[in-house]
């Protein structure tokens, strides 16, 4: 199979000369292998690949000697420039030290490795590799990566489309308006089936959806009973289903356990592991003021939407669902948690008069309020709690994402924009 570009791939690109240790994590299927592949195709000298799923090459690296051995008896010195990938390194049982020795004592070893599991990898990494490594987060597939997997005409276009670009050139992008209605099939095909490289290049919906519970059930296999060592899988599936059902809305906690009925300690628990290991994401309020704003609860964000709608058994068209909105909402988050620029922090905003807005970008301490509305306008028309947020705060500019409905206004002083939310 060809193996396909992914953004991240310039990011990582740029310290591949450097001296440290370059660590990607994410969700076992996301496309790790893929990409160290493309980077070991692409590096300036001698590389090689190893599967830790594989026992053979654990044992290669069951001791630094081993491991010199085996690159001596590939004719390869340990004083010439060599890249080495591992994949899936949190199979070995103390991987940090092989690694730590590895850097201090040869640098012309070059380490480049992945871990499907935050939860494993820091448990094993420890502090002895501070300073010595740099750390890639790899997710599904963006939107802009989706339409490229799908080998859509519009992929080019999308490349150079982002919330950023547009802010910063409005006028310029105008003119996307009308391709709009071609693009809302893809974006909405990519909300109900998420970003998985494998299922985006499946054509047909049953098998995509065969292949998404796949990689669920992989999951819930290796990184849930095998690695975090949760006995009663039935417990945990329930818990999740209970959480993917609340995409998008407060964590209460309270709620949570009256609902699944486990303890505090486990629901906690539960939600760390859910992190860890690149299902959940949490987004923290936004407060200024620690006597008017209502709550400390964040607002959870699944990964990809794939993979939780699979796990509630519904992977409808979004116009039968009630839940579109969120949907939508989760995918803007997925999005922006890309794309966002050094600095810039991501919140949410709800006062005690109820006003809630969904997103609140903060860097430099400039505030751009973001709601999300997938509906048709035909004029500007601003939610109520975007307006009593404008009020409050004065931001310099705020966004409604939209279905596809694109223009500029004004209220108090603030430059509004309504951009269709696939352009962001």
């Amino acid at each position: 199979m060809e193996l396909l570009d992914r953004e991240i791939i310039g990011k990582i690109r740029s310290w591949l000369d450097k001296p440290e240790i370059i660590v990607l994590l994410g969700a076992r299927q996301v496309g790790k292998t893929c990409i160290m592949k493309i980077l070991a195709s692409l590096v300036p000298g001698k590389s090689l690949y190893f599967d830790l799923e594989d026992s053979y090459n654990l044992n290669i690296f069951s001791s630094v000697d081993n491991f010199l051995a085996y690159l001596k008896a590939r004719g390869i010195s340990e004083k010439e420039r060599i890249f080495v990938f591992i994949d899936e390194v949190q199979y070995l049982p103390r991987p940090s030290n092989f690694l730590k020795l590895i850097h201090d004592h040869y640098p012309k070893i070059k380490l480049i490795v992945s871990g499907s599991s935050s939860f494993d990898i820091k448990k094993k990494f420890g502090d002895s590799l501070t300073g010595r490594k740099i750390v890639f987060e790899v997710y599904p597939l963006s939107f802009a990566e989706f339409l490229k997997f799908k080998q859509s005409e519009y992929a080019r276009t999308k490349e150079d489309v982002n919330l950023h670009s547009v802010l910063e050139n409005f006028k310029h992008f105008t003119a996307l308006k009308i391709i709009t209605e071609k693009i809302i099939p893809l974006f909405e095909e990519y909300v109900r089936f998420g970003g998985y490289p494998l299922p985006t290049l499946t054509q047909q919906d049953e098998q995509r959806i065969l292949r998404l519970k796949e990689i669920h059930n992989t999951y819930i296999q290796k990184d849930i009973k095998d690695l975090a060592h949760i006995d009663n899988i039935l417990e945990f599936n329930k818990f999740v289903s209970y959480l993917a059902v609340q995409i998008s809305n407060l964590l209460n906690i309270n709620e949570v356990i009256k609902e699944t009925g486990i303890s505090r300690r486990i629901a906690e628990h539960y939600i760390s592991i859910l992190g860890k290991t690149f299902v959940l994401n949490l987004v923290k309020p936004f407060y200024k003021n620690r006597q008017k704003e209502i709550t400390k609860m964040a607002k959870m964000y699944f990964v990809d939407n794939g993979l939780r709608n699979v796990n509630i058994g519904d992977t409808r068209f979004l116009e039968i669902r009630q839940d579109k909105g969120a949907l939508v909402e989760n995918t803007f988050y997925t999005e922006i948690t890309r794309s966002k620029e050094s600095l810039e922090e991501i919140y949410f905003w709800r006062a005690k008069d109820k006003n809630e807005v969904d997103f609140i970008i903060s860097k430099n301490r400039e505030l751009t309020p973001m709601e999300v509305k997938y509906q048709n306008f035909k004029f500007p028309s601003m939610p109520n709690s975007l307006k009593s947020f404008i009020a409050r705060y004065s931001p310099t500019r705020a966004v409604v994402l939209t279905k596809d409905f694109m223009e500029r206004t004004t209220y108090l002083k603030t430059e509004v924009y309504f951009i269709p939310v696939w352009m962001a």
